[in-house]
C-alpha cells in the first residue's frame, strides 16, 4: 500500500505520516522497484495507534517511547491524564473569567487589560509565578535538546573518527542515534529527531582538545510551547545569568566601600559586566549544554 492509499486508509494526512516517520514513529519498507514507501498491515495499525494517541494530545516523545517498549501504554496514559486534568483546571478558570466579564459593565475601550492579563498568566490556582515557572521549566528542557556539546575520547581527523565518537556518546547516554551522512559535517538522528555536528580545537592546559557541537536541524523539534513575548525574555534571564552574577559579585565588593560614586569603581562596575556578558555568549554559543557530565533525554 502506497502513501496516499494508507493515508484513506487509517485517516492520516500524508503530511503527517512523513512528519512521523521523520519524528522516528514510524519505518516504512521501500519498493525495490522504484523506491516508494510501501506500508503493511502493522504500519498500518502503527499509524492508527498513533492517531489514537494524538487525539488525546499525547506529545509525540511519549508515544515513541510507546511504540519502542521503553514507556508502558498505561504509563503514558497516566501521564496524559495528569497533563489533560491540569488543562481542565485552566479551561475551568477561562469559563469563570468569561462568565465574569459578561457580568462587568464594562467595554473593550475601558476594560483593565492589565488585569486581566495577570489573572488569566497566573493560572487557576498556583498565581503568576508558577505559571512563569512551568513555562521556564518547558523552555529550558527545549533549549537542552536544542544543542549540546562533549568531548571525544578518541582523536577526530576523519569521518569515519567523527562517526566513531557520535556512535561512543550515543552508547554512553543510551541514544538510539543513526548516522544519515557521514562527512566532518555529519548529520545524524536521535530518536528521529535530526541534528548537524561540528568539530571545533579548544586549549584545554595548553593542549588543543577536540569538542563536538550538534544542532538540531528542525526549529520545530525545538521550540517550546510559550508565549512569544514570555518566551524571549525567559531564553535572555536563562542565558544571561553569568551577567547578573558577575553584576551582583561587583555590587557586593563595590558598595560597601562606597566605590560606586568614583570612575574608576563605576569602570570595574563596566568591567565585571563585560566579563558577564563574555561568558553569556561563551555559554550560549559554545558550551552551554556540555553533556560531558549530564545525560541527554532528547
Amino acid at each position: 500500500m502506497n502513501i496516499k492509499q494508507a493515508a484513506e486508509f487509517t485517516g492520516v494526512s500524508s503530511r503527517n505520516i512523513r512528519y512521523y516517520e521523520q519524528a522516528g514513529l514510524l519505518c516504512p519498507g521501500r519498493d525495490p522497484e522504484n523506491d516508494y514507501r510501501t506500508y503493511t498491515e502493522e504500519d498500518l495499525r502503527t499509524l492508527k495507534l498513533i492517531r489514537a494517541l494524538r487525539t488525546l494530545d499525547m506529545p509525540l516523545e511519549d508515544i515513541r517511547a510507546v511504540l519502542q517498549g521503553s514507556l508502558a501504554l498505561p504509563d503514558a496514559a497516566a501521564r496524559q491524564e495528569a497533563r489533560l486534568r491540569e488543562q481542565s483546571l485552566r479551561l475551568e478558570a477561562a469559563i469563570r473569567f468569561c462568565g465574569d466579564l459578561q457580568q462587568q459593565d464594562t467595554d473593550a475601550a475601558t476594560l483593565d487589560v492589565d488585569a486581566c492579563l495577570a489573572r488569566m498568566e497566573g493560572g487557576p490556582d498556583c498565581g503568576w509565578c508558577t505559571g512563569w515557572l512551568q513555562d521556564y521549566r518547558a523552555m529550558a528542557e527545549v533549549e537542552h535538546r536544542r544543542s549540546f556539546t562533549f568531548t571525544p575520547d578518541t582523536p577526530v581527523t576523519t569521518p569515519s573518527e567523527f562517526s566513531n565518537a557520535l556512535f561512543a556518546y550515543a552508547r554512553e547516554h543510551n541514544l538510539d542515534l543513526v548516522i544519515t551522512r557521514e562527512s566532518m559535517n555529519p548529520r545524524f538522528t536521535i530518536d528521529g529527531i535530526e541534528y548537524r555536528a561540528n568539530r571545533y580545537y579548544y586549549p584545554f592546559r595548553g593542549v588543543p582538545t577536540a569538542r563536538i557541537r550538534c544542532f538540531v536541524c528542525d526549529p520545530d523539534f525545538a521550540e517550546a510551547e510559550v508565549a512569544p513575548g514570555r518566551l524571549r525574555l525567559q531564553k535572555a534571564l536563562h542565558y544571561l545569568l553569568p551577567v547578573a552574577v558577575m553584576a551582583a559579585v561587583a555590587l557586593l565588593f563595590l558598595l560597601p566601600r562606597g566605590l560606586m560614586n568614583t570612575w574608576w569603581g563605576l569602570l570595574l562596575f563596566v568591567v565585571f559586566l563585560a566579563l558577564g556578558f563574555s561568558g553569556a555568549w561563551f555559554n550560549a554559543h559554545i558550551f552551554y549544554n556540555d553533556k560531558d557530565n549530564q545525560p541527554h533525554d532528547g
